[in-house]
């Protein structure tokens, strides 16, 4: 019987991502605490959150949202344009030793849909995000080409529900659209007295652009992104 580290390793799973608005480094990184789930987050640390991050639509305030190996770039569009005051945004690159925890949750689709509903566990909850034919947003049937990323899960919105909290050590890139960002991201964390080597930086625009990464995924090709 395959399990879920069999089945990741066949579909050569090699991250989870979870998107923020960059001001938020300097929270993950103090006491390098790492991403705490909306539930564990204190009242003065809600303050510093936008509703993006503490709107929980899937009930599930106790988890973190990700996504296997490439962000949720439909939603990940949709928040970015919500948010008018600070439009500077990342893409955490996190471990996918998370996938292996008995409370991780996984949703083929937005998990927000239908309540979150469509939330499930263990090796069958991920096995349904790989599903042939999985019905999205809006009624879309999403149909699983031969040439789609093997990583990647049928519908670009499914997620996965971290409980608690990501470790700060578990963060093993952060993804941003330039490397003018990624000069402006380092010199916003030395302002507050936070070592910016502690974040290995990644130019990534595709990730960015719910266009080129979808086509990109569809197609069966990974993004482009030079590690710095």
């Amino acid at each position: 019987m395959t399990d879920i580290a069999e089945a990741i390793a066949q579909r050569g799973v090699s991250r989870l991502c979870h998107f923020t608005p960059s001001r938020n480094l300097q929270h993950i990184a103090a006491g390098r605490v790492g991403v705490l789930s909306t539930a564990h987050l204190s009242e003065p640390e809600r303050g510093t959150f936008n509703p993006t991050d503490l709107a929980r639509l899937d009930g599930r305030t106790t988890h973190i949202c990700c996504s296997i190996e490439y962000p949720n770039a439909w939603y990940f569009d949709k928040a970015r344009g919500n948010e008018k005051l600070f439009p500077d945004w990342v893409v955490l690159l996190i471990r996918p030793n998370y996938l292996l925890a008995e409370t991780t949750l996984f949703c083929p689709r937005n998990a927000a849909a239908n309540g979150g509903r469509n939330i499930l566990q263990g090796l069958a909850g991920f096995e349904a995000m790989y599903a042939n034919r999985i019905k999205g947003a809006y009624n879309k049937t999403y149909v699983r080409s031969a040439a789609h990323l093997s990583p990647c899960p049928t519908d670009q919105q499914a997620e996965v529900l971290i409980f608690d909290r990501i470790n700060m050590a578990d963060i093993v890139g952060v993804a941003v659209q330039s490397e003018d960002q990624a000069k402006t991201e380092k010199v916003r964390l030395k302002i507050n007295n936070i070592d910016a080597e502690g974040f290995k930086f990644v130019v990534a625009p595709d990730l960015f652009n719910k266009f080129a990464l979808s086509n990109l995924i569809t197609s069966g090709n990974r993004a482009a992104e030079i590690w710095l």
